[in-house]
């Protein structure tokens, strides 16, 4: 039970820091800490916990050095394109001025130089765009990649108690089917319970399996939606304080930006809280329901 809390508790924090990761551009540097998760408190956690292992703790500080590693190339690829597109307008701004300057305002010279400066702008600010949606892009597969590995890490040896798995859910077919409880029947799978099971009660309690095993894989659906929609809402959010911010740390329109972050980092956190409360009261009720299945058909058998 401690291993299954302890492995919760550290998957809240990495889907936390998932979406904590802010992509500043490097007039933004001094912003990035934001309150919550961050690579090194979740590794810190990790590291003091007294229920892992030392090859786990090693595991998850790989995956953490990993993960902070793919989102400083992700924020430098941005910070490039950035720069890349603000060195284009500046050449072009550059070219109207040695155009247009000792009264050549109305030359064609001038004229042409105006329109190309125009017309960078415009480009740069697709190459932006398409920049900021590679950034988002590569944050999201950094995030995914790196719960995958913590996910790993943690998992419990083969045949081991799978409380710590998949939020509380073993193999439907081949582990516990009843939602991840290992041993309080005895790693005992649907199979086994159908065949112990009285010949006519077996159609009866293969129902109750199907209906444990739709039951969960919904619940799991829910939560990892929830967890999507929780990680999108952090990068629109992100990109939208980024748009503000950019060159102009000191507006008002940042300061506003800023504070809506703020709060949409705070509502993620408790839209995450609720959809993991959610999904525990799910897999206890689809679990609760197969036990008393179970205990109808095994009670006078």
């Amino acid at each position: 039970m401690q291993t299954r809390n302890t492995f919760r508790a550290l998957m809240i924090c990495v889907m936390a820091m998932a979406m904590l990761v802010v992509a500043p551009t490097a007039s933004q540097a001094k912003h990035r800490r934001h309150h919550g998760a961050s690579p090194d408190r979740v590794c810190a956690r990790a590291a003091n916990s007294a229920d892992l292992t030392a090859d786990q703790k090693a595991a998850v500080a790989a995956a953490c050095t990993q993960f902070q590693a793919a989102v400083d190339a992700a924020h430098s690829a941005f910070g490039d394109a950035v720069d890349a597109a603000r060195a284009e307008v500046g050449q072009a701004r550059d070219a109207v001025h040695a155009a247009c300057a000792d009264g050549q305002g109305d030359t064609q010279a001038c004229h042409d130089a105006r329109d190309a400066a125009r017309a960078a702008r415009r480009q740069a600010r697709k190459e932006v765009h398409a920049a900021r949606k590679q950034l988002k892009a590569d944050l999201l597969d950094a995030a995914r990649a790196f719960e995958a590995a913590v996910k790993a890490a943690l998992a419990p040896p083969s045949g081991g108690d799978n409380t710590g798995g998949d939020q509380g859910g073993g193999d439907q077919t081949g582990g516990d089917s009843t939602g991840g409880d290992g041993g309080e029947h005895h790693g005992a799978t649907c199979a086994d319970y159908v065949s112990y099971a009285p010949a006519d009660k077996q159609a009866a309690l293969q129902a109750a399996c199907d209906q444990l095993v739709a039951d969960t894989t919904a619940a799991r659906s829910a939560f990892e939606a929830a967890r999507q929609a929780a990680i999108s809402t952090y990068l629109d959010a992100s990109a939208a304080m980024h748009s503000a911010c950019d060159g102009q740390d000191d507006s008002q329109a940042c300061t506003d930006a800023r504070a809506a972050f703020e709060q949409a980092v705070g509502q993620i956190h408790a839209d995450l809280e609720a959809a993991e409360a959610k999904l525990r009261s799910d897999l206890a009720a689809a679990e609760a329901a197969f036990r008393s299945t179970l205990e109808t058909v095994f009670a006078g058998g």
